[in-house]
């Protein structure tokens, strides 16, 4: 099956000398989770909702006072539209990115993510749990904790999601990098993590097929399910998870 194919051909791009507000306001709005920054009509950098989250968590609110190329990533790696999609499913996982641009003689012509791997793990025959795909070593954090806090934990560990925990260690929501950004956009100040994060977010058993897994990501328009056994937080499934099985799938 070839990229093109199955890649999104809405791509939202912007220039380096953009504003980081202008950037934010954009991806708040923009499910992929990342915009194309372009020059001269060629694309040359990416940013992305962790690329913010981490800039945040350095710059706080003075974030607002840099641009588009101050944060955006600058060793683009991209695709062609004729590449097959298992070869790039694996170029995003070596290299830890959840899109890659599709350029087609210098001109992008959609953007793959982890959301359309997700949308072919749905439509897959395929059997396995999600006890065999899950993120079992979570980083989590406390109810009380700041939103700028819940960047700085995400940026340490590389994470883009966190279970947001009760005092008394109930899990009671989850934050996203997403929510950051939706946040960012609307708020200047710096409030706790469930003023932006998810309250009673949607769980799952162990033994939920990965199959069904991708299709209530899908339905619910989230990218991230916690795993529960016996009322207690046991793993998290991600779509970056589901892009390991799509491998094993194909």
């Amino acid at each position: 099956m070839k990229v093109l194919d199955v890649a999104n051909p809405v791509v939202i791009t912007v220039f380096p000398e953009s504003s980081l507000k202008e950037a934010i306001d954009i991806l708040s709005n923009n499910p992929t989770g990342r915009i194309v920054v372009l020059k001269e009509e060629k694309p040359i950098g990416m940013v992305s909702t962790r690329d913010v989250v981490a800039s945040f968590s350095e710059y706080g609110t003075n974030i607002y006072d840099l641009k588009v190329k101050d944060i955006m990533s600058k060793d683009l790696i991209t695709v062609s539209p004729n590449d097959d999609v298992n070869h790039v499913v694996r170029i995003m996982l070596m290299n830890n990115i959840g899109g890659i641009p599709v350029v087609d003689n210098n001109a992008i012509v959609g953007i793959f993510t982890e959301r359309e791997v997700l949308k072919l793990v749905a439509s897959s025959m395929f059997s396995g749990l999600v006890d065999s795909v899950m993120s079992s070593n979570i980083v989590s954090i406390g109810e009380e904790n700041t939103i700028l806090e819940a960047a700085k934990l995400m940026a340490m560990n590389n994470v883009r999601r966190l279970p947001v925990f009760s005092k008394d260690n109930k899990l009671i929501g989850i934050i996203t990098a997403a929510d950051i950004v939706k946040y960012l956009a609307k708020n200047k100040n710096i409030g706790k993590v469930l003023d932006a994060g998810t309250k009673n977010p949607i769980t799952i058993s162990r033994y939920y097929s990965i199959l069904n897994a991708a299709k209530l990501m899908i339905e619910k328009r989230i990218g991230t399910l916690p795993v529960m056994e016996n009322q207690k937080l046991v793993g998290i499934v991600t779509e970056r998870d589901l892009m390991y099985a799509y491998i094993n799938i194909v």
